[in-house]
């Protein structure tokens, strides 16, 4: 790894005892990193590791540079950690290095270029150390969930071990297979584990749920919201394997309500150019981090240094399936970002793909006065969030022929 601009300068002055500081909390970092990367004993599966088909990986050297410089002039050349990694990643490629290379094991060594590391809250920490891992064992696989018909839309939902009753009512409602108007839909669950001292061990209930429904896609890493860009880049890799025909793909949490029959309409109705290069949902435009360590969202200034692109909101968004392969490929030479909807921003705009508001998509939900009304959800596509309850309640009234708006 590269040395990082000026950290010569710093170790002078009263600078050196931050570093040092910086380098213990490192040494106990490392400690714990080998401890919490023992593995449990894996669930069932058929399946127990998922590679990516190296065809899948191979691209012209100088056309995914080309795309990339759409990205690269939007980033700001700094000090920050994700800027020096992605400007590196710039670098590889003018020199002729066609695959992103990742090392799980050069955390410490990039934890220490950081000067104010041992001041980042814990998540922060463990995604620094963990952000080269990118290669996980797939523990429950659903290979043959896209065989038969084209699937016109994919549902590809985001949730957690525990969230049962979440997937059920989606199960129950907006995300039931089948083909309804000859558009095929398949839905698929996306989860990691849950390891850690305080979580209960649902393995053996999520793999009996997995062999029950064949909708559940389990990775073995640790299921948290630092994670949710790791579960969407194996999400990609899978798909570009299993299901690269998808026409469309909706990525979602599991505590959304979809209007389904509204949003194949949607996607019927598109122009064909349009649904080509599809990325829509409430778009965040002129959006920047957080800077506050109380949020969710917190990202510290000597992290990332820059405006984000304009994303389609994470709760929910649609982009066309074509586009699968091509965001797999330049996820390799983007840098994972700890908030995914930014990260998915970050390879649309390498992609010259920009994200598309709708007005129907409501991530930031509705006023609270409408959230159980079916009629304030009749015209919507996608609004964030609602309980499993609220999800049975609004589809039943939305599927009643008798409701009157």
């Amino acid at each position: 790894m590269a040395t990082a601009p000026g950290w010569r300068g710093a170790m002078k002055g009263p600078k050196v005892l931050t570093v040092a500081l910086a380098l213990l909390t490192l040494l106990a970092l490392k400690a714990y990193v080998e401890w919490s990367e023992e593995q449990p004993e894996p669930l069932p599966a058929q399946h127990p590791t998922q590679l990516l088909p190296p065809e899948l990986l191979e691209v012209d050297p100088a056309g995914l540079n080309s795309s990339l410089q759409r990205l690269r002039g939007s980033i700001p050349q700094a000090d920050a950690y994700w800027n020096r990694q992605q400007h590196q990643l710039f670098r590889a490629l003018e020199w002729g290095l066609a695959n992103g290379s990742w090392d799980c094991r050069a955390g410490l060594a990039v934890a220490a270029e950081i000067r104010d590391f041992a001041s980042y809250p814990e998540q922060h920490r463990r995604f620094v150390l963990h952000a080269g891992c990118r290669r996980f064992p797939l523990l429950l696989n659903q290979p043959h969930k896209c065989a038969g018909s084209r699937p016109f839309l994919l549902l590809a939902i985001k949730s957690q071990p525990g969230h049962f009753a979440a997937r059920q009512a989606v199960r129950e409602t907006w995300g039931q297979e089948g083909a309804p108007g000859g558009q095929a839909v398949r839905t698929l669950f996306l989860l990691g584990t849950a390891h850690g001292p305080h979580q209960p061990d649902l393995r053996q209930l999520v793999a009996h749920e997995g062999q029950a429904f064949g909708d559940l896609l389990v990775w073995d890493f640790e299921d948290t919201f630092f994670n949710l860009t790791l579960k969407d880049f194996l999400f990609l890799g899978w798909a570009a394997a299993h299901c690269p025909h998808a026409r469309f793909v909706l990525k979602g949490d599991d505590d959304v309500f979809v209007n389904t029959p509204q949003v194949l309409a949607f996607l019927a109705g598109l122009e064909p150019a349009r649904a080509e290069t599809l990325y829509t949902g409430q778009v965040m435009a002129n959006a920047s981090p957080f800077r506050l360590a109380q949020s969710k969202y917190f990202i510290p200034e000597s992290f990332y240094e820059g405006p984000y692109p304009a994303y389609a909101g994470g709760g929910g968004y649609i982009f066309a399936g074509r586009l699968l392969r091509p965001l797999l490929l330049m996820a390799q030479h983007v840098a994972f970002y700890p908030i995914d909807d930014v990260y998915a921003g970050l390879c649309f705009q390498g992609l010259g793909v920009p994200a598309q508001a709708h007005p129907a998509f409501q991530t930031l939900d509705i006023p609270e006065k409408d959230r159980d009304d079916p009629c304030a959800h009749r015209r919507l596509l996608l609004v964030h969030r609602r309980s499993p309850q609220q999800t049975l309640r609004l589809w039943r009234l939305l599927q009643d022929p008798q409701l009157q708006c």
